[in-house]
């Protein structure tokens, strides 16, 4: 095996610069307009269907999948034509949140919950993202969360809600590893040259290192810990969508149906995953590829859920990932923030 410092080889300079690529890619913010033509799936005459901005991040594949193919079934016209807007980090959208500003946005449940908790006009209508978190290592040791201790952890992207939850697995024991916030492309790059031993990242940029850095391995799925400690499913609440209380007051029906074509996805998505990431929009390859998406299905998990349904696996969730937003009572949780069908909310 070749030592850490050894001068690479050309398919390892070419593989670094691929990735550096790929992930400064990632990194880019920018604006992607998604239309389609006249007569096809998901577009309805332009005048009739409310065009809304949808502030997402390409690489947030399988949480953002049964959004895009229930607006490409919409033949009816009954949901809404998305602008989409990117966000490069969590914490550029949590701005963005406590601004108002927006009308859709995927993206971390936490971060939803603690703008609604200071006051954002923020309404959590699905979770999409279940199983997004991972620690990946070189060292055949680091199988648990108590194999961390006493090492240091780097992690993406700043702002994770992985690093408070699973500090909450660790317990009293939590400051004994040393989380080193990193960006994306910096902590592949210390990856590809094993300038590092493990890391805590989100999918799919797990299975690209995984695909494409020698001798990494997947050390433990963050979940799956959580199941094991609380004797519960592996999934978390990571991720979902989340819409502006005007857009729900003005449009609830097409908020409804929007969810319900969501909902509906699934069935299809899981049935067909090869055709499951081609419902993405076209650009969004150019950020992470097709292929990368797919590997990703292994472990990830296609799932909808209405985020009034799930209120006690949010609650459970928060109360881990950021017990800050209780300190001042239950409020903001409890009246409006979580929307299910058929519930009159007055948020």
């Amino acid at each position: 095996m070749s030592k850490p410092n050894d001068s690479p080889a050309h398919s390892r300079f070419v593989f670094r610069l691929i990735l550096g690529g790929f992930l400064l890619a990632v990194l880019a913010g920018g604006y992607f307009a998604w239309r389609e033509g006249r007569g096809k799936a998901g577009e309805a005459t332009p005048g009739s269907v409310p065009e809304v901005r949808f502030s997402t991040n390409p690489g947030a594949t399988t949480p953002q999948l049964p959004v895009w193919a229930a607006v490409r079934e919409d033949s009816a016209g009954a949901m809404f034509r998305l602008r989409v807007e990117t966000w490069r980090e969590p914490g550029h959208l949590q701005a963005a949140l406590l601004a108002g500003e927006g009308d859709f946005w995927l993206g971390h449940t936490e971060g939803f919950a603690r703008a609604r908790a200071q006051g954002a006009p923020v309404v959590l209508v699905a979770v999409t993202g279940w199983r997004k978190m991972s620690v990946v290592s070189f060292d055949p040791a680091v199988r648990s969360p108590r194999d961390l201790l006493d090492r240091s952890l780097p992690y993406a992207p700043k702002g994770s809600p992985a690093v408070p939850l699973l500090r909450s697995l660790l317990g009293a024991e939590a400051d004994r590893v040393r989380f080193e916030p990193q960006e994306n492309r910096q902590i592949a790059i210390l990856l590809s040259q094993r300038k590092i031993q493990s890391a805590l990242l989100p999918e799919p940029l797990v299975t690209t290192l995984l695909d494409t850095v020698p001798d990494l391995r997947l050390a433990f799925m963050v979940e799956e810990a959580y199941a094991e400690r609380n004797r519960g499913q592996a999934r978390l609440p990571w991720a979902g969508l989340a819409v502006h209380e005007r857009i729900l007051r003005e449009h609830p029906e097409r908020v409804a149906a929007l969810v319900a074509g969501m909902r509906e996805a699934v069935g299809r998505l899981n049935a067909d995953l090869d055709a499951a990431v081609t419902v993405l929009p076209a650009e969004f390859a150019e950020v992470v590829a097709p292929a990368a998406v797919r590997s990703s299905l292994a472990r990830d998990l296609i799932l909808v859920e209405e985020a009034g349904s799930v209120r006690d696996e949010l609650r459970a969730y928060y109360e881990l990932a950021c017990p800050e937003t209780f300190a001042a009572g239950t409020a903001w949780f409890e009246q409006g923030f979580l929307w299910e069908s058929g519930v009159v909310s007055r948020p």
